[in-house]
C-alpha cells in the first residue's frame, strides 16, 4: 500500500498538472494511505508514559525532519535559489528557517509538511487511544476533524500543522481502530482455495464505496462550499480504503512478497524528501531538450519523469538507509 501511495504522490507532483479537481482526487488516492497505514501500525504500550512515547516519536520523525532540512537549506542558500530563478531569489534567506521552526517548511522541503503533521497527530491521538477503547477513538477523531468547520482560522492552528493533524486524524484512527476489519477484507485469490471463497457482492460493495468517495472528491471542490469540501475530503477517502486494501492483497497474492515494495515503504521518508528535487531537475532537462510547451501539453512526460524519478530514488534511498541511518533517526544495521 505504501509503495502504491508513494508512486501516486510522485506522479501527482510531476508536471504537467491538469484539472484541479482531478488533481485533488489523485492526491487523496495516494497521500491519505500513509496516514491510514501509520494508524494501522500504531500500538499503544500501556506501560509507556507520554514522555517515553514523545522521545520515541521525536527520534523517528524530528531527526529526519531536521537532517533533511539542514542539508537542503544549505544547498538552497548555496545554489538552489539562483537555479530556481528570480522568485526564489526574492525570498528572505531566513524565511525557510522560520518555516522549519513553525513546522511548515514550504520553501526547502515542502513535502515534509507530512512529517510535521504526523508528529502533531500522533501526540494528539496517543492519549485518546490510551484512555478510550473500541471505536471511540475513531468517533473522537471524526469530531475533532469536523471541529475545523467552526474553529477560527487563526495562525496558531497552523503551527506544526495542527489543523492538518485534526483534518487527517480520522484516516489514522480508522487504520488503528479497524485492524480486524482491514485484515478480513476479501479479495479475488489467484490461487483458488475452496475454503476461502469470496462473494462477488463484497467486491462490488467495495467498488461502489470507492466510486462514491472518488465522485465526492472530484465534484465537491466545484459544487460545495470550499471549507466544507476540505473538511469532508478525508472522510471520503476512507470510502475507497477497503478497495485499496483489497487490491494490495490481490497484488501480494499475484506476485508474492516484493522486496522492492518493502524497501520503498521502509525508505519512504527519503523518497518524500528527495522527489521534488529530482522532479525539478528532470523538468528543467526535458524543457531544454523538447521545449517547455511540450512538457506542459504531453502527459507522456508526466508518466516518464515520474517513473525515472522512482527508479533513480530507489538506490539513493537504500544507500542513505544503509550508510547514513543517523539522518533517519536509526542505528547502523548490524553486519
Amino acid at each position: 500500500m505504501k509503495f502504491i501511495a508513494m508512486s501516486l504522490v510522485v506522479f501527482h507532483h510531476t508536471p504537467p498538472r491538469y484539472n484541479p479537481a482531478h488533481e485533488v482526487a489523485l492526491v487523496y488516492v495516494g497521500m491519505p494511505m500513509f496516514f491510514f497505514a501509520a494508524g494501522y501500525l500504531f500500538k499503544v504500550v500501556k506501560e509507556q508514559d507520554f514522555l517515553t512515547f514523545l522521545r520515541h516519536r521525536a527520534r523517528k520523525i524530528l531527526i529526519p525532519y531536521t537532517t533533511f532540512f539542514v542539508v537542503f537549506y544549505a544547498l538552497w542558500l548555496a545554489v538552489g535559489r539562483r537555479m530556481a530563478g528570480p522568485e526564489e531569489m526574492a525570498i528572505d534567506p531566513l524565511t525557510p528557517l522560520w518555516q522549519f521552526i513553525q513546522g511548515r517548511p514550504d520553501v526547502v522541503v515542502a513535502p515534509f509538511w507530512f512529517l510535521a503533521t504526523m508528529f502533531t497527530m500522533q501526540l494528539i491521538y496517543y492519549p485518546i487511544r490510551r484512555y478510550l477503547s473500541g471505536a471511540w477513538p475513531l468517533v473522537v477523531s471524526i469530531l475533532l476533524c469536523l471541529s475545523l468547520l467552526v474553529l477560527p482560522d487563526i495562525e496558531v492552528l497552523h503551527l506544526w500543522n495542527f489543523d492538518r493533524a485534526l483534518l487527517y486524524m480520522p484516516l489514522y484512527a480508522f487504520g488503528n481502530c479497524c485492524k480486524d476489519f482491514v485484515d478480513s477484507l476479501p479479495y479475488v485469490k489467484v490461487r483458488h482455495d475452496a475454503s476461502t471463497g469470496v462473494k462477488s457482492g463484497s467486491i462490488a460493495l467495495m467498488v461502489a464505496l470507492a466510486v462514491v468517495g472518488m465522485a465526492f472528491l472530484i465534484i465537491s471542490p466545484v459544487s460545495m462550499e470550499a471549507g466544507l469540501a476540505y473538511v469532508l475530503a478525508p472522510e471520503a477517502a476512507i470510502l475507497f480504503i477497503p478497495l485499496y486494501v483489497s487490491i494490495s492483497k490481490w497484488l501480494a497474492d499475484c506476485f508474492g512478497p516484493s522486496r522492492i515494495a518493502q524497501n520503498v515503504a521502509i525508505t519512504g521518508i527519503t523518497f518524500l524528501g528527495l522527489q521534488n528535487y529530482l522532479i525539478g531537475i528532470f523538468k528543467m532537462l526535458v524543457s531544454k531538450v523538447v521545449g517547455p510547451e511540450s512538457l506542459n501539453e504531453n502527459i507522456f512526460w508526466k508518466f516518464a519523469i515520474a517513473l525515472v524519478v522512482m527508479v533513480i530514488l530507489y538506490p539513493i534511498a537504500l544507500m542513505i538507509e544503509r550508510y547514513f541511518p543517523w539522518m533517519l533517526g536509526k542505528s547502523r544495521p548490524q553486519a
